[in-house]
C-alpha cells in the first residue's frame, strides 16, 4: 500500500463490525463474461472513423497520420491512396535508422490500383521525385504520392525561379497526357501561387532534355494536357515563372507549388470512381473499404496478425466484370532522407521490397517487406524496377484473393531480411490466413474485454476507445515501445525524430494503461528507459555540467556526481540518443521513474519490483542524494532545476512531486524486500526535509506555483504561467502527492489552480490537466464539459485528438476518464469519486492500485453495487458508497465475510483470486 506522503488531520470514528454468518454461495454483481461481450460489442460497434472522399490527408505526416490505422506493437499500416488506387503504407517500431542521428523512418508499403481496363492508370503514382529545391516540410515526393485533397501541400520549393521537378518513372513508359494540381485546387484562395509558364521536358538518362509542351500565362488551379504520345523513363516539368506575380509575395518570394503530377496513357483518364467509403472498425482492428478500382466495385478488408508480422488486404469483386489489377511492393517514401539504399525483387511469384538505412558511425537497419497472392492466379511473371515489384492478376466477378505482406528485420545491423520476409509470406495458404484472422479477431475482443466503461456519452466513449485502441496497435511487450507517433511512420523526417521525449511525452502513452487493466502493455517502455541506463549513469559521472555549467561548476567541480543516473530530453531504441539537450533540467529521469512505481502500484508484482522497477528506483534516487541542496539553517532540502524547458529556479513543483513519490515509494519497497535498511534511513530523513510544494498569488489567490517565486531566472521569471501547460500541477500527477482524500484546503488551492491556468485548450497540457483535475476533485460536469469540448474541437476522422506536434500521447487522458469513475489515495478506493450524480454510468474490471480488479454502477443517482477482484491479498479499503446505510460483503462463490467500518471507509480482508461484492441492505 503506497504510503502518503503529506500530513492529514485524524478524523473521527465509529466502527461496525460485522461477522460472517452462513449464507448461500454468493455472485458477483457485475456482468458475467458473456454479458460483458454483447455489452463492449454495443459499445464499441458504431465508433468507427468513416471517410467518403480519396483524397486521403494527413496520411503522409511527420507527426501521427490521420487516416485510418493498424497496428500489431511491432509493425504500423497507414492508409492511403486516392482516387482509384489503395495504398497501405507499413511501417516498423524498431526500424530506427541510425545516422546521421537516430529516428524513427519509414519502411515502404503496398499500392493496388487497375492495370487495364476502365480508364488509364497514373503512371506518375509512386515516381522517385527530385526537385531543384524543396522546402524542408514539402518535399517533391509528396507531389507523386497520391495523397492530394483538399487543403493539401505538396511540392514546395525554396524562394527563387526558375524551379524544376524531375520524375524518374523506373522504366521507360509510355504517356500521352500529363495533369497539373497547382497550389489553388486544394488551397482556392491561394490563386497568385497558380504556375504561370513552364515546359514539359522528356529524358532518356536524366541529362539530355526534349522540350515536348510548352504553357504560358496559365491562371487555372488544374492544368489538364494532351500531348503527342512519348516514351520515357525522366520526365521534368521546368517552371521559369512558378508564381503569378499578383502579389507582394508572388512577387517578393516566388515559389513553385506542384499539389500533384499525374501521368498517363491514353484520354481516358482515370477511371470513374464509383462510390467510396473506407472505415476503421476499432471493435475487430480492420479497415473496410468500398471503392471503385479499373471500373469494377470492389470491397477490402485489411488486418495484421497478432502473433506474426503479416499484412492482409482482402479484395472481393462486387462487379459484373473482370478488372485486371496490379499489386506493387515498394520501400522508400515520398517525404525521404537521402542516404538510405531502396531495392526490389522478385521471387518466384512472391515479391519483395527492402529498405537500409543510412551507413555512419552508429547502427544501420534494414526491413523487407514481401508480398503474395492467395486465391487467384497471377497475370505474368511478376517484374522489378528499382524499388518497385509488380506483379498483375486479374480478379472475377464475385472472386475474392487476398494479398497477404509478411514484414521482417528492423533493430541494429540486421541482415537477410528479404528472405525472411519471403519464409514468412510464403508460409501462408487460404488456411493458415483463416486462422490468423480468427486469431487477429480474438486478440481484439480479449483486450477489450480487460475492461469497459459505458458512459452513456458518445462523444467521451469516442475518444476514450479510439485511444485505447491506437494503444493496444502500436505497443505489445516484447516489442520496441512507441515512441512520440506510435508506430506508423510514413516520412523520414518525423518531427522530434519520432522520438521518446522524457519531460513526460513518452511516460503520457501509457498513464491510462494500468487503471485500465492494461498494465503489461507497458512493460516496452520499462525495457526501453533501461536500455539507456548504462549511458544515463556515464552522463550523471561526466555531462552534469551541461545542464548548466556555472551551477553545475560552482558546486560539482569535476562536472558530475560519484553516482546516480542523467537523461537527456529525447532518448530513443538500443540506448541511443536523440535529443541531446537539456534544457536545464534534471528531472527527466524523476519522469521516467512514475511509470515503474505505477506498475507495481496497480501490479503487486512483487518479480518486477525486486528485479526491474527497485534496482532503477535507486539509482534515479542516488543522482538526487548528490544533488540536492542542504539549507542547514532551514533543516530543508532544496532542488535547483528547470521548472520549464530553458528556466532555472529553486524547487521546481513537478521535480518536488515526483521526488516525494519516488522516495516514498522506495521506503515501502525496502520494506517489502526486506533490504537497504540503511538506505531507507537516509530515503526517509530526504523526504521528511523535503521542501514544500511552492505556492505563490495570483489574481489575489493562492495557487500552485512552478518553483520558489523569486528564484527564477532565465526568458521568463514568473513563477506561475497562465495559458501554460500544467507543469505546476505534476506533483498531483505523475507525482500522487496530492489527491482525493488530501486535506481539503489543499484540494481546493490545486482546484484554484487549475481554473487560474485556464490550460484546457494548450496542446502539451491535454494528458495532464483533466487527470490532474479529477484528482483533486474538480467539480465532475465542469471537467466533463471542457474534455469532451476539446475532443470535439480536435478529433480527426480517425478519431485521434490532433494537434500540429503531438500524438500517441493524448491517449494519456484515458487515464482522466478512469478517475472520473475510481480512484485510490491513501490506500481507499472510491467509486465514481468526480463522476456527476445525475449521471447514469459502469464500469467493469477497471484496476486500482494494490492490485484490485472494480467494477460498479451508478444508476439515478445511487451506486448499485461495487465488485472487487483482489489479485494479490491485500486488505481492501473502500470510501463509503452509501453513508448512514448498512452493507454486506460477499465473497463470490462462498457467502458473506466480516468488514468493519470505520469513518466513511469500509475495510475487509481479502485472498488473491477471489472475488467480493459490496451491497448496500
Amino acid at each position: 500500500m503506497r504510503r502518503k506522503t503529506t500530513l492529514a488531520a485524524a478524523a473521527a470514528v465509529s466502527v461496525v463490525a460485522t461477522f460472517a454468518v452462513a449464507t448461500p454461495p454468493a455472485r458477483a454483481a457485475a456482468p458475467p463474461p458473456a454479458q460483458q461481450w454483447t455489452e463492449v460489442q454495443a459499445l464499441l460497434g458504431g465508433i468507427r472513423g468513416v471517410w467518403t472522399t480519396q483524397d486521403y490527408a494527413g496520411a503522409v505526416s511527420r507527426t501521427m497520420p490521420n487516416t485510418a490505422l493498424l497496428g500489431n506493437g511491432d509493425i504500423g499500416v497507414t492508409s492511403g491512396g486516392g482516387n482509384g488506387f489503395k495504398t497501405f503504407y507499413v511501417s516498423k517500431g524498431n526500424f530506427w535508422a541510425g545516422n546521421p542521428n537516430p529516428s524513427l523512418v519509414a519502411l515502404g508499403g503496398v499500392t493496388v490500383a487497375a492495370e487495364s481496363g476502365g480508364g488509364s492508370a497514373n503512371l506518375a503514382l509512386g515516381a522517385t521525385a527530385s526537385a531543384s529545391s524543396s522546402h524542408p516540410s514539402f518535399p517533391p515526393g509528396r507531389a507523386v504520392n497520391g495523397g492530394w485533397g483538399s487543403g493539401y501541400e505538396g511540392w514546395v520549393s525554396e524562394v527563387g525561379k526558375p524551379q524544376w521537378i524531375t520524375l524518374d518513372l523506373g522504366t521507360a513508359k509510355t504517356f500521352s497526357r500529363y495533369l497539373l494540381r497547382h497550389d489553388a485546387a486544394a488551397r482556392p484562395a491561394e490563386t497568385a501561387n497558380n504556375s504561370k509558364n513552364w515546359t514539359l521536358q522528356v529524358s532518356d538518362n536524366n541529362s539530355t532534355w526534349t522540350t515536348v509542351d510548352t504553357v504560358t500565362n496559365n491562371t487555372a488551379g488544374t492544368t489538364d494536357r494532351t500531348i503527342a504520345s512519348r516514351t520515357a523513363r525522366y520526365v521534368r516539368v521546368h517552371l521559369t515563372e512558378p508564381t503569378q506575380g499578383t502579389t507582394a509575395d508572388s512577387i517578393n518570394n516566388p515559389r513553385a507549388r506542384i499539389g500533384q503530377f499525374e501521368l498517363y496513357n491514353g484520354t481516358g483518364g482515370p477511371a470513374p470512381s464509383g462510390p467510396f467509403r473506407e472505415e476503421q472498425n476499432i471493435l475487430r482492428g480492420d479497415v473496410d473499404t468500398t471503392m471503385t478500382v479499373g471500373g469494377v466495385p470492389v470491397t477490402m478488408r485489411t488486418w495484421t496478425a497478432a502473433n506474426d508480422n503479416l499484412v492482409v488486404t482482402q479484395i472481393q469483386s462486387t462487379g459484373s466484370s473482370t478488372v485486371r489489377l496490379r499489386a506493387e511492393t515498394w520501400s522508400g517514401v515520398q517525404d525521404a532522407r537521402t542516404g538510405f539504399t531502396n531495392t526490389a525483387g522478385v521471387a518466384g511469384s512472391t515479391t519483395w521490397a527492402t529498405r537500409r538505412t543510412p551507413s555512419g558511425s552508429r547502427w544501420v537497419s534494414e526491413a523487407s517487406l514481401a508480398t503474395r497472392l492467395i486465391g487467384g492466379g497471377l497475370a505474368g511473371t511478376p517484374t522489378a524496377s528499382g524499388a518497385t515489384a509488380r506483379m498483375v492478376f486479374d480478379l472475377a466477378p464475385g472472386q475474392t484473393i487476398r494479398l497477404v505482406t509478411a514484414v521482417a528485420g528492423g533493430g541494429q545491423n540486421p541482415s537477410g531480411t528479404a528472405g525472411s520476409a519471403q519464409s514468412l509470406a510464403n508460409a501462408q495458404s487460404g488456411a493458415t490466413l483463416d486462422t490468423r484472422y480468427a486469431e487477429h479477431v480474438e486478440w481484439w475482443k480479449q483486450y477489450w474485454l480487460r475492461s469497459y466503461v459505458d458512459l452513456n456519452d458518445d462523444v467521451l466513449e469516442r475518444f476514450y476507445y479510439a485511444h485505447l485502441y491506437f494503444l493496444g496497435s502500436s505497443t505489445r511487450a516484447g516489442k520496441t515501445a512507441p515512441g512520440l507517433y506510435g508506430v506508423w511512420a510514413t516520412s523520414d523526417s518525423p518531427s522530434f525524430s519520432g522520438d521518446m521525449h522524457l519531460n513526460y511525452n513518452f511516460m503520457a502513452n501509457f498513464y491510462g494503461l494500468y487503471s485500465s487493466n492494461r498494465a503489461e502493455f507497458a512493460r516496452p517502455y520499462h525495457d526501453l528507459i533501461l536500455a539507456y541506463v548504462p549511458e544515463a549513469r556515464r552522463r550523471a559521472q561526466q555531462d552534469l555540467r551541461r545542464v548548466k555549467p556555472d551551477y553545475v561548476g560552482a558546486r560539482f567541480p569535476s562536472g558530475g556526481v560519484p553516482s546516480g543516473v542523467l537523461f537527456p530530453v529525447g532518448i530513443a531504441p538500443f540506448g541511443s540518443t536523440a535529443d541531446d539537450n537539456y534544457h536545464q533540467q534534471v528531472g527527466n529521469s524523476l519522469f521516467a521513474v512514475t511509470q515503474f512505481i505505477a506498475y507495481y502500484d496497480y501490479t503487486q508484482d512483487t518479480t518486477f519490483l525486486a528485479n526491474t522497477a527497485y534496482p532503477f528506483m535507486k539509482e534515479v534516487a542516488a543522482f538526487f542524494q548528490h544533488y540536492l541542496e542542504y539549507d542547514a539553517g532551514a533543516q530543508r532540502y532544496n532542488l535547483w532545476t528547470g521548472p520549464h524547458e530553458g528556466t532555472w529556479a529553486r524547487n521546481s513543483s513537478a521535480d518536488l512531486g515526483m521526488l516525494r513519490y519516488l522516495l516514498a515509494a522506495l521506503v515501502d519497497a525496502s520494506v517489502d524486500l526486506n533490504t537497504d535498511a540503511s538506505l531507507r534511513a537516509t530515503w526517509t530523513t530526504i523526504l521528511q526535509r523535503l521542501a514544500p510544494i511552492p505556492t505563490t498569488v495570483q489574481n489575489g489567490q493562492t495557487v500552485y506555483a512552478l518553483g520558489d517565486p523569486g528564484t527564477f531566472s532565465g526568458g521568463d521569471t514568473r513563477p506561475f504561467h497562465p495559458g501554460d501547460n500544467t507543469v505546476n500541477l505534476e506533483f498531483v500527477h505523475p507525482g500522487e502527492v496530492l489527491g482525493i482524500r488530501s486535506p481539503a484546503a489543499d484540494r481546493q488551492r490545486a482546484i484554484d489552480t487549475v481554473n487560474a491556468m485556464n490550460s484546457w485548450g494548450q496542446d502539451n497540457s491535454f494528458p495532464k490537466v483533466f487527470t490532474q483535475a479529477a484528482r483533486v476533485g474538480y467539480p465532475g460536469q465542469t471537467l466533463i464539459d471542457q474534455l469532451k469540448g476539446q475532443i470535439n474541437a480536435k478529433s480527426v476522422a480517425n478519431l485521434r485528438v490532433f494537434d500540429p506536434h503531438h500524438g500517441l500521447e493524448k491517449a494519456g487522458a484515458i487515464e482522466a476518464v478512469n478517475n472520473l469513475l475510481l480512484q485510490s489515495d491513501d490506500g481507499v478506493m472510491r467509486v465514481f469519486p468526480v463522476w456527476p450524480t445525475s449521471r447514469n454510468a459502469s464500469f467493469v474490471n477497471l484496476r486500482e492500485k494494490d492490485a484490485f480488479l472494480v467494477s460498479s454502477s451508478l444508476q439515478g443517482g445511487q451506486v448499485q453495487y461495487v465488485d472487487v477482484t483482489s489479485q494479490a491479498g491485500r486488505q481492501a479499503r473502500l470510501q463509503h458508497a452509501w453513508p448512514g446505510r448498512n452493507v454486506v460483503v460477499n465473497r463470490v462463490g462462498s457467502g458473506t465475510v466480516s468488514h468493519t467500518v470505520s469513518g466513511d471507509v469500509i475495510t475487509f480482508a481479502t485472498q488473491s483470486g477471489a472475488t467480493y461484492t459490496v451491497t448496500p441492505v
